[in-house]
């Protein structure tokens, strides 16, 4: 078939929408090939009678088929009849000979003769049959049987033409939206590569490392400004005696708590000679000593 070919190329190119359009209505068929009106029709009769053997073959074998399974699934077929069904279906179908149907005359006569109440039978399962194939052509609002045909070919032509077209006009879409998109990405890495030249070689970068370079310029200068103000500027006479004296008297607190600790380990190491016995006199005296020292406050008081 012909590629399709976008609306918006068409309108762009007026001469060329003329030729597209009469390629395709008068000297192209829709598969793209060359249209011969005489051969086409020729091929139209053809493919005519072929569909009307096709139908003629798909109908015998349907009316055999359902000849075949008519016995088991009837429920109105008369018991003596389901013998001449299956001897007459197995002689359509080939699976007796020729020489053995003089010797089944009888059961061919009894089937011939109840014809009316075998068709009646068949009919009912073919519609049973139709009914079904109604609901698989459309699910939710079922076809009559008499619309089951035209139904049918919608589903054909739906499925070979309009699904083609619809896929076809798809591809476009796709190709546009994938042109589209590419495009983009296009501008976005030109973007990027551009911004990305700036801010690491180009203008930005620069002035970044240049300011960064005047700050560490700037704190070395304040740094040689505090040097040079220390040693030109000495501190006042009043603060250094009072850093000395805050330093004699620190050293002294020192030498106090290092006398205390000296004298807390050597008590510890008193206490651990001593033992526990040792700790429970102690503990004892210093009980005698508080009663004592409370019957001395009491009489001091009387």
């Amino acid at each position: 078939m012909l590629p399709p070919v976008d609306n918006t190329t068409l309108e762009r190119n007026p001469n060329f929408e003329v030729l597209y359009r009469d390629l395709c209505a008068r000297k192209l068929n829709p598969d793209g090939s060359t249209r011969d009106s005489k051969k086409q029709r020729m091929h139209g009769e053809i493919r005519q009678d072929l569909t009307t053997h096709r139908t003629n073959v798909h109908t015998s074998q349907i009316l055999s088929q359902t000849l075949t399974t008519l016995p088991s699934r009837s429920a109105t077929l008369p018991q003596d009849l389901h013998s001449p069904i299956d001897l007459v279906t197995a002689q359509l179908t080939g699976q007796i000979p020729a020489s053995d149907r003089n010797t089944l005359a009888t059961d061919t006569q009894l089937f011939l003769s109840n014809i009316d109440i075998i068709s009646f039978a068949l009919s009912d399962q073919l519609i049973t049959t139709a009914s079904l194939l109604c609901k698989i052509a459309d699910p939710k609002s079922p076809p009559e049987i008499e619309e089951l045909r035209s139904k049918a070919e919608g589903l054909r032509n739906a499925a070979t033409l309009d699904l083609t077209k619809d896929l076809a006009d798809e591809k476009v879409h796709l190709a546009n939206l994938a042109h589209t998109v590419l495009t983009l990405h296009f501008d976005l890495l030109q973007t990027s590569i551009l911004i990305l030249e700036r801010t690491q070689h180009g203008a930005i970068a620069r002035a970044t490392s240049t300011h960064a370079e005047h700050i560490a310029a700037r704190a070395a200068l304040l740094g040689l400004q505090a040097k040079i103000h220390t040693h030109t500027h000495p501190p006042p006479a009043e603060f250094v005696k009072a850093l000395k004296n805050f330093k004699a008297e620190q050293g002294s607190s020192e030498a106090k708590l290092r006398d205390r600790e000296g004298l807390a380990r050597r008590t510890l190491e008193l206490y651990g000679r001593a033992g526990e016995r040792g700790m429970r006199d102690l503990a004892g005296r210093k009980e005698v000593l508080l009663n004592e020292i409370g019957r001395i406050e009491g009489k001091l008081k009387v």
